[in-house]
């Protein structure tokens, strides 16, 4: 079992190095993630960075004007983003949205997994709101790139990922199949791309947050948005079971069921801005 892991993280590796050859795109992040980084940064480093590729920039204002910040059609540019949610709220919308770029929703499957991705970065969000431990910011980003991992294996063996029962315990099939989970692929992604400790520590742990020796805070929001997601969503990627783990987290928090549901109002009042923001591909 133990050289099957080694061969298949090995294999995720190689993939995400190969994804250098898709040009700008993977620079471009490079520089978003410097610029996450970098606490002196300010917001016009990141509005001419993010103007600089009009795909991207119109993806960002688009996740701005949803309804879920309170600005639904006040966001004209990226300067109105800014000014409106703060640069540090933009500098993770557009990490997020250039690795979309890389993986843009031009299949069901993908279109289906970023869908999902959103929803839990929301949830992540609003859960962040209700616990004052971790930073929203962050949270929605971590939310957003929680399953890149499953994107990563679904482009690597197409066929062997739709064999994953999603109702079974998906790390261990995905383990078995591959070598290696989602939850480890999307860590090696976001470390091999130099992104911050927080994050990669939310992919990682996200199924399983007590496991997380860092920033456990952040994964067990993750983890939470993920599994009440699930509840008021009904896109089949959605892989968030719900376990004894929730339970325990919701006590820890002092979460009751009117944080629960306010979660998921929040979702499901942003379903129609999910749905135009990822059928408009």
């Amino acid at each position: 079992m133990e050289a099957n892991v080694t061969m298949g993280q090995t294999a995720v590796r190689e993939y995400i190095r190969n994804l250098s050859d898709l040009a700008t795109v993977p620079v471009l992040m490079g520089k978003i993630v410097s610029l996450l980084k970098d606490t002196e940064a300010s917001s016009k480093e990141v509005s001419n960075l993010v103007s600089r590729d009009l795909t991207l920039a119109e993806k960002v204002v688009r996740v701005a004007n949803s309804a879920f910040f309170g600005h639904s059609g006040e966001v004209g540019n990226i300067n109105q983003a800014i000014l409106l949610l703060g640069y540090d709220r933009i500098r993770s919308i557009a990490l997020g949205m250039s690795v979309i770029e890389i993986f843009p929703s031009n299949s069901f499957n993908f279109t289906n997994l970023w869908r999902h991705g959103y929803e839990v970065a929301l949830a992540s969000q609003a859960f962040s709101d209700l616990i004052c431990m971790t930073c929203p910011c962050e949270s929605f980003l971590c939310g957003l790139l929680h399953d890149i991992g499953r994107i990563i294996l679904y482009k690597m063996d197409p066929k062997k990922f739709l064999q994953v029962n999603m109702q079974g315990a998906i790390l261990e099939q995905e383990q078995d199949l591959f070598g290696c989970s989602h939850a480890e692929a999307g860590a090696v992604f976001a470390e091999m791309n130099n992104m911050p400790e927080e994050i990669v520590s939310a992919i990682r742990h996200h199924h399983r947050p007590s496991d997380a020796k860092n920033y456990r805070d952040t994964a067990s929001i993750v983890s939470l948005a993920e599994a009440v997601s699930r509840r008021y969503s009904f896109n089949k990627a959605n892989d968030g079971l719900w376990t004894q783990e929730h339970d325990i987290l919701v006590m820890e928090y002092s979460l009751g069921d009117d944080d629960v549901l306010f979660v998921g109002e929040r979702i499901c009042a942003a379903r129609h801005d999910i749905e135009n923001f990822f059928s408009a591909e």
